[in-house]
């Protein structure tokens, strides 16, 4: 798929609905305590061990290659902020709606808000992301 140029303000990117899983925690591997295992989560006062970031970004980054397409490889942008743990077993809705368009030379960036929706609204992760949704042929030579 690739990006709809003509999208502006306010058009909503498909929504990527997913069931977290604590890989870490599940794998059995017995490594030293981290924020991942439940008993140390606990003993730092969370209720259980966090979901890996890395895989709350892979999730963003799905969505958000879903939308671009091979775009988003070429000339995305991404940054975000963790506000709050996602633990195994959450569901949770990737999600994100254009908010500016600007004119580049190639074509036309969609700039996006992009967040993480735990089921009680809670933005676990917000950020922006970008990505140019259509790109001019360079000319034959």
């Amino acid at each position: 798929m690739a990006a709809d140029q003509a999208a502006g303000p306010g058009t909503q990117l498909p929504e990527l609905r997913v069931r977290a899983q604590n890989v870490q925690a599940r794998s059995g591997r017995a490594e030293e305590e981290n924020i991942h295992d439940d008993a140390t989560a606990q003993r730092l006062g969370f209720q259980r061990g966090f979901v890996a970031f890395g895989q709350s970004l892979g999730w963003m980054s799905r969505m958000l290659v879903g939308y671009f397409g091979p775009s988003y490889y070429e000339t995305g942008r991404f940054e975000c902020r963790f506000r709050a743990p996602i633990f195994d077993d959450d569901d949770v809705s990737v999600r994100g709606e254009i908010t500016e368009r600007v004119k580049e030379p190639g074509g036309v960036r969609l700039v996006c808000d992009v967040w993480i929706e735990k089921e009680d609204g809670t933005r676990a992760v917000v950020g922006t992301a970008s990505a140019l949704a259509s790109r001019e042929k360079a000319p034959r030579v």
